[in-house]
């Protein structure tokens, strides 16, 4: 077996791991200015132009699938630069796309490119690091995530206003070729051909049913996805909460938004800074806890009707600034309890995950009233599910190794 790498030194290894994980982060979020003016382009209307935000996670979603079985087979570094290679290609074909079909079917292959970058590097990581400091590297690997909602949308809206629309697809273009670059120079191939697995499709099928028998897998990754989906029902419902209900004007929900992003990356550098003393497992449920709690809290102010900003601001401040002392110990954990098989549990971890987070914004919508209730009481089920599912996970015990197939 490989010695494990140390967290020192790992910095250049850590930030491109980052600036490829962040892929579908800037994707959705640098073109989020640009939707009227790719509408009036492309002679669409504001719904077909949403659509594509939707075929992009649909594709993240469906990626997702495949990338993990193809890194157990063929190691991680050629699936990873393939991903990006396809990311880059269809971020020019967005760029250069006459009509809403073509610009359609670029979305869905920049889903299916960016997949690579939300499953592949988690394997990496799992290959590459002891436990301990794999939640710090995963927490890491979240706080260049978080970059992204704080700088993408100013700095589409510049490219916008200077280039136009089309710059930004360019601008993804750059960053990909940039991130092959760096990939090649700095990711090392982390799974050695003895652990790979000679198996195909139906045997990676079966790998992936083989995960969901062992419990502990299991549950994790449903807290994980709980907790994921808890986040995704704030940000589904963050322009409705700042802008529609107090009024916020654009600019004062972006800064806001950057500052609840903010407060997310500093609490995730604090959780590093607590892993040089205890072990993401004794993190995990005060982070579960504590984010609980704090949304019981904005479910009980509502309900009082205590509706104030300055009561549901900072309640929400605190309920999503916690989520930073979950989702890198609890990743790690989700890829701890699958050894053996760290491509397939990545992604089938990333399915879940993006499954959970649709199905709770299909849930909002339905549950909308025009009052804050509804998102609120959403994110405390989320919350008490990711709570329950850890506590089965800390009560089973560990799966053992697995071998690859031959």
């Amino acid at each position: 077996m490989e010695p494990k790498l140390r967290l020192a030194g790992s910095l250049p290894l850590i930030l491109v791991l980052g600036i490829v994980t962040a892929f579908d982060a800037m994707a959705i979020d640098l073109y989020l200015p640009a939707f009227s003016e790719i509408g009036r382009a492309l002679d669409a209307d504001a719904g077909a132009i949403q659509t594509s935000l939707s075929i992009f996670l649909g594709g993240l979603a469906v990626g997702q699938i495949f990338y993990g079985p193809l890194t157990d087979r063929f190691g991680r570094r050629a699936p990873l630069i393939a991903g990006i290679l396809l990311f880059i290609a269809a971020s020019v074909l967005a760029a250069l796309a006459q009509d809403i079909s073509t610009f359609m079917i670029a979305r869905a292959l920049q889903g299916l490119g960016g997949a690579a970058g939300l499953v592949i590097p988690r394997a990496i990581v799992a290959d590459l690091y002891e436990r301990r400091d794999g939640a710090k590297v995963f927490s890491l690997l979240m706080q260049v995530m978080m970059v992204a909602p704080v700088a993408a949308p100013p700095i589409g809206g510049l490219l916008l206003a200077i280039l136009g629309w089309r710059s930004i697809f360019w601008a993804l273009a750059v960053i990909g070729m940039l991130a092959v670059i760096a990939t090649l120079r700095i990711v090392p191939e982390s799974l050695a051909p003895a652990a790979r697995r000679k198996s195909g499709v139906l045997s990676a099928l079966a790998t992936y049913a083989g995960l969901f028998r062992r419990s502990r897998f299991s549950a994790y990754a449903l807290s994980g996805s709980f907790t994921m989906a808890g986040l995704f029902v704030y940000i589904g419902a963050s322009a409705f909460i700042f802008v529609d209900h107090y009024g916020l004007s654009p600019t004062a929900y972006s800064l806001v938004f950057a500052g609840i992003a903010l407060g997310e990356i500093t609490a995730g550098f604090v959780n590093i800074r607590l892993l040089n003393r205890w072990r993401e497992h004794e993190i995990l449920p005060v982070g579960l806890l504590l984010h609980g709690l704090c949304v019981a809290l904005l479910v009980g102010a509502l309900l009082a009707g205590f509706t104030g900003l300055h009561v549901v601001g900072p309640l929400l401040f605190l309920s999503l600034v916690s989520l930073s002392l979950i989702f890198g110990n609890v990743t790690a954990l989700v890829m701890e309890s699958a050894p053996g098989d760290s491509g397939s549990a990545s992604s089938l971890f990333g399915v879940l995950q993006y499954v959970f987070a649709g199905a709770v914004g299909a849930i909002l919508g339905l549950a909308h009233d025009g009052t804050l209730i509804p998102p609120a009481v959403v994110m405390l089920i989320c919350a008490a599910g990711a709570i329950a599912a850890w506590w089965i996970a800390s009560r089973l015990r560990p799966s053992p190794l697995t071998f690859p197939a031959e």
